[in-house]
């Protein structure tokens, strides 16, 4: 059985979620913000999917489908966001992100402290080579952050996402290794 590890930085822990995170994750990231800026988080998130959702996270990591890590602070031990790797390519070395901040924590660094340190594992020790990445068309701030962070937009994929009611462009955005 394989578990799934811990990194640290600075100011910020990155962690397996536990089922005490449930209350958190609901209130994150079941903010409209949130939901709205991210592809695959609706809103409501209630703490039943928050519950049920972390509960199934450790078979997706032993089975080498994604790994997903809670973004906690340090001091206070709070916990402010989350990392998934998902749509793990061996062969092919790639794998899908997705991060988000709550939004009392955003435009302090946390996400891009969080980013570096979990694409050193990624590159490094899951030797994947390219890291890809969606976000909302309509979604400056995450499209700058990845442009920040040395992704390269790839392409833009049409009405790829029904959102509520609405059919949503979304942009394709990745990184890799060497980068």
């Amino acid at each position: 059985m394989r578990y799934q590890p811990s990194l640290q930085t600075q100011r910020l822990r990155l962690r397996p979620f536990v089922a005490d995170d449930a209350p958190a994750v609901a209130q994150l990231a079941g903010t409209p913000e949130i939901a709205a800026a991210t592809i695959s988080i609706p809103h409501p998130y209630s703490m039943t999917a928050a519950k049920t959702w972390i509960a199934g996270l450790p078979h997706l990591y032993r089975t080498g489908q994604a790994v997903h890590f809670a973004i906690s602070l340090l001091e206070p031990k709070q916990l402010i966001g989350s990392f998934a790797l998902r749509n793990i390519d061996v062969k092919n070395a790639n794998a899908e992100m997705e991060i988000w901040i709550g939004q009392s924590w955003q435009r302090q660094g946390y996400g891009t402290e969080a980013l570096h340190e979990i694409l050193k594992f990624v590159f490094h020790q899951l030797e994947l080579h390219r890291i890809y990445a969606y976000h909302m068309h309509g979604d400056q701030p995450s499209g700058q952050f990845l442009l920040k962070q040395n992704f390269k937009q790839e392409g833009v994929l049409r009405d790829a996402i029904l959102k509520g009611k609405t059919y949503q462009d979304i942009v394709l955005s990745a990184i890799l290794a060497e980068e």
